[in-house]
């Protein structure tokens, strides 16, 4: 009986909810998602940009792309060759990019390791999207740092990519000189609005085929805790990447797999990290509420935590120098 009730009303629901969704941001993220896409279909959602067109923007001459998994990860190693590894992980809808402002100060001394997870940036899913999972991000990754052949490294991730750290130091607490976890996800929670929306069956089904950059717009205004911080170039970059052929698909899968690890409940289980840890939290984060930090000090041991007023979801992109300063000075300390 809820298939038939769902499926009857369906586009009724994902109207009412489009036409609420607006309301609530004025019509700034459309604005944002048209000034973005390249094309009209691309505006809702429906269009694509050619993979060529997404490389020639965000690549560059450090890009470089390793064959995992029957996919190709594109990924940076840059900054000093010879100095300390340090791996850097974005979080959902994002990309390398997230880490720009951080690598420009850590090229001097660091050897910066970053990469786009499977299903974002210019990496791309798996060839069949029936493959996409949880383990495949885990296994890929631990792939990645095993064909860089990389030991002792400092790792970092924001998101869902501290949630990937998270995994790979407590499974592999030999190779972890030091972690950094920045709002990350795995704590039972709710998923934030406009992931809870994406999830629903049906209409997570069709936002596989229809994802529209204005809900990507909006995604953005929701992470950032001061819309202001938000430059045009970094939205433009959230919206293209939404438009390379597959993230659509990506795109819900994620979503979907958020939505079935956090009806679990299941706990963190993370106590066999031994890496020096540190949390660092946005207060104004809506996506990963700051009273999860409470669940990863307890479960993480010795890990300590640094919170931010003004920041929310992603505080390495609003207040990089404040919080590379934070990582540097937890990097330093014996």
């Amino acid at each position: 009986m809820m298939t038939f009730r769902r499926a009857k009303i369906l586009p009724l629901t994902i109207a009412l909810t489009v036409t609420a969704s607006l309301n609530l941001t004025g019509c700034s993220s459309m604005q944002d998602a048209v000034a973005a896409s390249p094309t009209v279909s691309s505006v809702w959602g429906v269009g694509e940009m050619p993979i060529e067109d997404l490389n020639s923007l965000y690549a560059n001459e450090e890009s470089q792309w390793m064959d995992v998994n029957g996919m190709r990860i594109h990924y940076r190693d840059e900054g000093n060759p010879n100095g300390q590894p340090i791996v850097l992980i974005h979080g959902i809808l994002s990309s390398l990019h997230t880490w720009d402002d951080w690598n420009k100060s850590l090229a001097a001394d660091y050897r910066i390791i970053s990469l786009d997870v499977p299903g974002f940036g210019l990496t791309g899913g798996p060839e069949n999207p029936d493959d996409f999972s949880e383990d495949l991000l885990h296994d890929s990754f631990a792939q990645f740092i095993n064909q860089l052949q990389l030991e002792n490294f400092i790792l970092a991730g924001n998101s869902l990519g501290g949630y990937i750290s998270a995994h790979y130091a407590a499974n592999n607490p030999d190779n972890v000189k030091k972690l950094i976890l920045i709002d990350p996800a795995g704590a039972p929670q709710d998923l934030p609005f406009i992931l809870s929306l994406a999830s629903m069956p049906g209409i997570n089904s069709l936002a596989a085929n229809v994802f529209p950059p204005f809900i990507v717009a909006m995604g953005v205004k929701d992470v950032y805790g001061d819309q202001e911080r938000i430059t045009k170039a970094n939205m433009d970059r959230y919206i293209h990447l939404s438009l390379r052929p597959g993230a659509k698909q990506a795109y819900a899968n994620t979503i979907a797999m958020l939505d079935e690890k956090n009806s679990k409940q299941q706990p963190l289980n993370f106590a066999t990290i031994t890496a020096p840890t540190l949390l660092m939290w946005g207060e104004k984060d809506i996506w990963v509420p700051p009273e999860l930090s409470e669940l990863w000090l307890v479960n993480i041991s010795g890990s300590t935590l640094i919170t931010y007023p003004d920041a929310g979801h992603v505080p390495m992109e609003e207040i990089p120098d404040k919080t590379l300063q934070d990582a540097l000075d937890f990097i330093d300390l014996k």
